[in-house]
């Protein structure tokens, strides 16, 4: 999704060069995004298990995939206004919505049909603008025909799936989506050759992180009503607040967009691995709640720390990859700082199984606060070329 910056061109390409930010109608458009990230923090609230977890992240990769499609479309082939462009863009908002809608049923069988039926929808809206810029625009063709073909593809599986009983229906929900998550993959002469803004998809990006957030801040408020006068559910949901502003802290201040500068490996890691990066702020964010009613549900208690754990780990190790797969990441040692303390908060699970959650919390805070000084302090020191941004 990736790839060398070149002038701008005919019909629809935007010009790449200088700073772009997001418009009012992308901004517009990812309020319903936000409405879909509830709904999928309210699956797994309400199936904190090991199947509970698999199934919200199955959900989670076609709603962020849609996201992704319509934002790389916006970016590349949209350049000013356009009646058709923005009504196409309203309607399929209204496409998400219902997607967002279907998502507490996605695995019942008339749920099933009904969220199968509303990703096709989404994907059949954004099938229809770029067979507009195929028509309209010859020298995008390569790229636009290519994800012609493998989204159409796609989205025909998923259709095809309605028909077919579970578990089949899934396999095809699977297999349209690895389809499509492909083709950018196997794309990249055809996408070197249309221009990107090198400035206007990490913003993006960052803009999804901030609706994330904005559940798990959402999230950690409800819990800290949900806590009533009680100091220690009161405790464990404000310990779980300030840890969201650690994880906010340590994204924005240590992920930048330079990745997308580069082409082949790690522009595509910095767009796949905030799938990993916004599903485990999700998560975290849920495990906030969970932790709070665990005070009063015992039941709850290896579910929150999961969450909270997993939540933090998984976080951890997409930012470090991330920053690893930048050309000399290997040689920032931050990369190596947050691979490490990821894996140290996915083991801090089974090791901390013995303190009370609200200790786990604090911790877990404690942990986060020390990655952010150590951070800075390597930032710092690093020459600039190094650093990124």
């Amino acid at each position: 999704m990736t790839g060398p910056v070149v002038a701008a061109r005919r019909f629809g390409v935007a010009d790449s060069s200088g700073e772009r930010h997001a418009d009012w109608l992308e901004l517009f458009f990812d309020l319903v995004f936000v409405v879909a990230v509830a709904e999928l923090a309210s699956t797994l609230e309400h199936h904190p298990s090991g199947p509970g977890l698999v199934r919200y992240v199955l959900l989670f990769v076609p709603v962020w995939w849609a996201w992704v499609g319509y934002t790389f479309y916006a970016d590349r082939l949209q350049s000013g206004p356009d009646v058709t462009y923005r009504i196409l863009m309203i309607v399929a908002m209204l496409a998400v919505a219902a997607l967002a809608v279907a998502v507490p049923h996605a695995f019942d069988g008339t749920g099933s049909v009904r969220f199968a039926l509303c990703y096709v929808a989404v994907r059949a809206l954004l099938i229809v603008l770029y067979a507009r810029a195929f028509r309209l625009d010859r020298s995008a063709r390569p790229l636009t025909g290519r994800y012609l073909t493998g989204f159409t593809i796609g989205a025909a599986l998923w259709l095809v799936s309605i028909a077919v009983p579970a578990p089949g229906r899934y396999a095809l929900w699977a297999a349209g989506l690895l389809v499509e998550l492909a083709v950018p993959l196997l794309s990249a002469r055809a996408i070197a050759r249309v221009p990107f803004h090198v400035s206007h998809i990490p913003e993006r990006f960052g803009l999804f992180v901030i609706i994330v957030l904005g559940e798990a801040v959402a999230l950690g408020a409800l819990s800290l009503g949900d806590g009533g006068q009680e100091p220690l559910p009161l405790a464990v949901g404000g310990a779980g607040f300030l840890i969201i502003g650690a994880l906010w802290w340590l994204y924005f201040d240590g992920v930048d967009g330079s990745s997308m500068r580069h082409w082949w490996v790690s522009g595509q890691v910095y767009v796949y691995g905030h799938l990993v990066v916004l599903a485990a702020l999700t998560a975290f964010g849920v495990g906030v709640l969970l932790a709070t009613h665990a005070v009063h549900d015992a039941a709850l208690d290896g579910s929150a720390r999961w969450a909270v754990c997993g939540g933090i780990g998984a976080f951890l190790l997409a930012i470090g990859l991330i920053q690893l797969c930048r050309p000399d990441g290997w040689r920032d040692p931050r990369s190596w700082v947050r691979l490490g303390a990821g894996g140290l908060f996915l083991l801090l699970r089974p090791l901390g199984a013995g303190l009370p959650l609200l200790l786990l919390e604090l911790l877990a805070l404690a942990l986060l606060t020390t990655q952010i000084i150590v951070e800075h302090r390597l930032r710092a020191a690093m020459p600039a070329s190094t650093s990124g941004g």
